[in-house]
């Protein structure tokens, strides 16, 4: 089941045949690690696309000893630093579960391998790319378009999670706003 949840988070709406689904599923590992594991550091390579079956994690850059997250990922998402896996580039950031995490990898190397015994496998990743390109256009348009207060409701909108599991320092500095603003914000609504 959960691997199926992972599969079809890939495979969207789209018609997959048994042999691609059975040899995906045989190609998937389980990972438990405990809360504020490190699963990449910045300057490794990423060499795994996660799905996350139960817990939450940011990817995140140290500024002045400081934390600063520029994504989030909760439980029934794909977590993948983009550019680190699809071009097997040192990671700008670094990713970090902040809870005990049950996690679903599937490793660049079995990504390969089904791209090439299952050409419709591509398809399913440049849907990927795009949704994830899509997500991280609108993040930068929002940081530099909208206000804070705006940028506030809309994450309580659209992602609600990262505001009931998430730090309070974290949040802010992913809105790109102090925790004082921050506070301020929350009192009005």
């Amino acid at each position: 089941m959960e691997n199926e949840d992972f599969f079809n988070s890939l495979a969207g709406t789209n018609k997959t045949s048994y042999e691609l689904r059975a040899q995906f599923y045989k190609m998937v590992e389980k990972e438990i690690h405990p809360r504020h594991t490190t699963i990449l550091s910045s300057g490794q390579i990423c060499n795994h696309i996660w799905f996350i079956i139960k817990g939450f994690a940011m990817a995140y850059i140290e500024k002045e000893d400081r934390k600063i997250p520029y994504q989030f990922w909760n439980e029934n998402q794909i977590m993948v630093p983009v550019n680190s896996f699809f071009k097997q580039l040192p990671a700008d950031g670094c990713v970090q579960l902040l809870e005990k995490s049950t996690l679903l990898a599937i490793s660049f190397s079995n990504i390969q391998k089904l791209i090439e015994a299952f050409p419709e496998f591509n398809q399913f990743m440049c849907s990927l790319l795009l949704n994830l390109q899509y997500s991280s256009e609108r993040r930068v348009f929002h940081l530099t378009s909208i206000d804070p207060g705006e940028r506030y409701a809309l994450l309580l909108k659209e992602s609600p999670f990262i505001i009931r599991k998430a730090p309070v320092e974290l949040i802010s500095a992913y809105l790109g706003v102090s925790r004082k603003t921050l506070n301020r914000i929350r009192a009005k609504k």
